[in-house]
């Protein structure tokens, strides 16, 4: 078997493990659906190390450590919100960080887009942190990282990654509003 045909499989069973965490949580299946995400995270976190995406790589790292932080339901699982002050702190916070990370990546690794892979892992780590934490404007963020992202992925030729996001960012329109198609 090929390494193409193994990363392929690997990318189909993450993207239906990371569908799966997300729809499990649109449902409020706590804490089983941080199982799946665990597991779809490692197979990301091995495919975006294979195509030279090192931030996105740190940040799957991350989300396995997010979904065991999630999975022992440390802060509840009551939803709640923060103020508009609070939110502009962590969008100044994360630009600073995106602008740090970015020319890092630039300078001393051969990250490809390493200011737009900056800009979702970045990002991601705070969204991630809201949803982990029950902050119903988790969403907000989701929404325009999972843009972003569809890009990132599409232009690594990750197609399946990239549809991967269009789908989170319908869940993200619906979980902010709470639509109900999922």
């Amino acid at each position: 078997m090929s390494r193409r045909s193994i990363d392929l499989g690997l990318e189909i069973a993450a993207t239906a493990l990371s569908l799966a965490y997300t729809w499990l949580y649109l449902r409020g299946v706590f804490p089983g659906c941080y199982v799946p995400a665990f597991i779809g995270s490692a197979f990301f976190a091995l495919l975006c190390y294979r195509k030279q995406l090192f931030a996105e790589t740190g940040l799957h790292v991350f989300y396995i450590a997010m979904a065991v932080y999630g999975a022992l339901g440390l802060d509840g699982f009551a939803a709640r919100s923060l103020s508009l002050t609070n939110h502009a702190v962590y969008l100044v916070v994360g630009g600073l960080l995106t602008l740090v990370l970015g020319g890092y990546l630039r300078r001393k690794t051969h990250a490809k887009l390493p200011l737009i892979d900056a800009f979702t892992t970045v990002f991601s780590v705070i969204a991630t942190w809201l949803m982990v934490t029950y902050v119903h404007e988790n969403w907000l963020y989701w929404i325009v990282i999972n843009s972003v992202a569809v890009f990132l992925y599409a232009s690594r030729k990750m197609y399946i990654g990239a549809l991967l996001f269009i789908v989170y960012l319908a869940m993200a329109v619906d979980g902010y509003f709470i639509f109900g198609w999922f």
